[in-house]
């Protein structure tokens, strides 16, 4: 043997030798990488198991655990326009909460509710229930509230008078408490649809045009301004008391709130009288105006028609509105018509008077 052959085996068996290390090397660190997996396998087992309450408690931080049965403490409810406050943080309750007080809900306004409760009757001024067969004089005021300083002129005369508010005034509930504080009777002087085209009647009017239900809407938000009132008549409304379909829609929902009812007589072909006694509501009609024109003289003539109509019929409604020249008339006229043999009443009172009368005649009839 050659010493080429010899060196030739010898460098054979070096490098068969530095592969099987390098095998047996890579066998011992894999062994050490599965050994240290399943170790961390079996610690993560061993720490996700579940600890028992009792050896919680017992633990070393025993003295920092917080009962699970610990109450919570009741919160204040907040008032609404308070800033909340964020109360310190707390463990969840075991079992679900009770179920907080619910906060108490202001009623909503008479405006928004569709079938607002009927307005009390039982407001009308009291009246010597004598019949002393004197005839009876209503005088009513319309239009009251928007001229302020007038309207309180009105409301500081003697009555009784029936004075009658319009919705839209402003501060109207305080100005017709405080004219049913003097003694006068209170009514509602409902906008209605007029016949001109440059009148004005304001805010919310009846309106034929618009449909039952936008009608129904706005009477009912007429009625709901202020409380303490008999009834209501028209402001204006020329074309929509001409209207029998839409006068019936009127009274329908009128009467279901127990309301009496005079037609203004803005029209000669008005049909809202005949339209309320229909329905069922004690009403009657107009029978003088005291002030078409605003002339002093005028409401004096207006005045002594008045006085004649009362005698010739037993009662009458006179209407007037807050004007100056108006009230200069009517303040010392009330200081003496009932010793002209007058009885001044609310209008309230003319309107039963009236229809006692009605009956009797159709009592008489049968």
């Amino acid at each position: 043997m050659s010493p080429a052959g010899g060196d030739q085996r010898r460098d054979r068996r070096g490098k068969n030798g530095s592969a099987l290390g390098r095998f047996l090397t890579f066998l011992a660190c894999a062994a050490g990488a599965a050994g240290l997996f399943l170790t961390g396998v079996a610690a993560g087992i061993w720490f996700s198991m579940p600890v028992p309450e009792a050896a919680r408690a017992s633990g070393p931080h025993a003295a920092a655990a917080v009962p699970a049965a610990a109450p919570t403490p009741p919160v204040a409810a907040a008032r609404p326009s308070a800033t909340p406050t964020l109360a310190a943080a707390t463990p969840p309750p075991s079992t679900p909460p009770s179920t907080p007080p619910v906060p108490a809900v202001s009623a909503p306004r008479a405006s928004q509710s569709p079938s607002p409760p009927p307005v009390a009757t039982a407001t009308r001024v009291p009246l010597d229930r004598r019949d002393d067969h004197r005839p009876l004089i209503a005088i009513v005021i319309d239009d009251m509230g928007v001229a302020r300083r007038r309207s309180d002129r009105a409301a500081a005369l003697p009555g009784p008078l029936t004075l009658a508010f319009l919705p839209y005034a402003e501060n109207v509930a305080r100005q017709s408490h405080a004219a049913r504080r003097r003694g006068h009777e209170i009514w509602v002087h409902i906008p209605m649809q007029p016949m001109g085209f440059n009148s004005d009647p304001g805010p919310n009017v009846l309106d034929a045009r618009l449909g039952a239900a936008e009608m129904r809407r706005r009477l009912m938000w007429n009625l709901t301004r202020f409380d303490g009132y008999v009834g209501f008549n028209n402001h204006m409304g020329s074309r929509l008391t001409a209207n029998r379909d839409a006068m019936d829609q009127v009274m329908t929902a009128a009467g279901a709130r127990g309301l009496m009812f005079l037609d203004s007589l803005t029209t000669n072909r008005s049909v809202a009288y005949a339209s309320a006694r229909a329905a069922g509501l004690p009403a009657t009609t107009r029978d003088v105006f005291l002030d078409n024109t605003d002339l002093a003289d005028e409401v004096m003539v207006r005045l002594a028609e008045t006085e004649a109509r009362a005698r010739a019929r037993g009662s009458a409604v006179a209407i007037g509105h807050p004007r100056d020249a108006t009230l200069d008339v009517l303040e010392p006229w009330l200081a003496t018509v009932e010793g002209r043999g007058f009885r001044l009443a609310p209008l309230s009172a003319v309107i039963l008077k009236r229809q006692g009368r009605i009956l009797k005649q159709v009592q008489a009839r049968n």
